[in-house]
């Protein structure tokens, strides 16, 4: 009987070690690809480069989304050590065909959330030396669509006429510039027009997160 009892020990473990693996999710990003982005309205032109200054506070080197008993967990690890500005920004974003789960971290303040459509809830994220790491209640995950990170730092306010930005996507190939080798021009480079370059999206995106953050803490 104790032999019987170690065996159903061994499988529950075994079973408890899978079911962790198979809800972790983890990617490795490249360090030195930040890339440097200036815009001006005027001349309705944009140019991505790749950085030429040093950007470790957003140099993106690793991504995780796992899952521990009734949380999901979100990471992001940095080259150097996460900054506290309110012109740095750090967003996750982790997909599923049942929910999605947000993080977003910016001037020592940062929250997480996951929405199924049914169902919502609020979690923290808070910084430790070069991590974000970020919780919530866990929400039925579902298969995974997408998985991406973005840390940015701008100098100039949003209105402005003219901006510059540093950023870094993880993975690389969703980036607004990747397959682009940073070619000056509008709609991805290449030609000199307008368009809308791709840190505008994902700063829209975080704009409207962040209004249905304070409408939902209003009510």
């Amino acid at each position: 009987m104790k032999k019987i009892g170690l065996y159903v020990l061994a499988i529950i473990a075994a079973v408890t070690i899978f079911a962790n693996f198979a809800s972790a999710e983890k990617i490795s990003d490249d360090t030195d690809d930040v890339y440097y982005w200036t815009w001006n309205e005027s001349l309705g032109t944009y140019k991505w480069a790749h950085s030429v200054t040093t950007k470790p506070n957003i140099d993106i080197t690793e991504i995780s989304f796992t899952t521990n008993g009734q949380q999901a967990i979100l990471t992001m690890k940095v080259k150097g050590i996460i900054e506290s500005s309110e012109k740095v920004t750090y967003l996750l974003y982790y997909n599923t065909t049942d929910v999605n789960y947000w993080m977003s971290y910016s001037n020592g303040t940062g929250f997480c959330m996951a929405n199924s459509g049914t169902g919502m809830a609020w979690g923290n994220a808070t910084a430790s030396g070069d991590t974000i790491t970020a919780t919530v209640n866990l929400v039925p995950t579902g298969t995974k669509l997408a998985f991406w990170g973005f840390a940015a730092e701008y100098t100039n306010q949003f209105g402005d006429k003219s901006a510059e930005w540093w950023g870094d996507w993880a993975p690389q190939d969703e980036s607004p510039w990747y397959g682009q080798n940073g070619e000056e021009g509008g709609n991805g480079g290449g030609g000199g027009g307008g368009g809308t370059p791709g840190f505008e999206g994902a700063i829209f995106c975080m704009s409207l997160l962040a209004a249905f953050v304070i409408l939902s803490r209003k009510k």
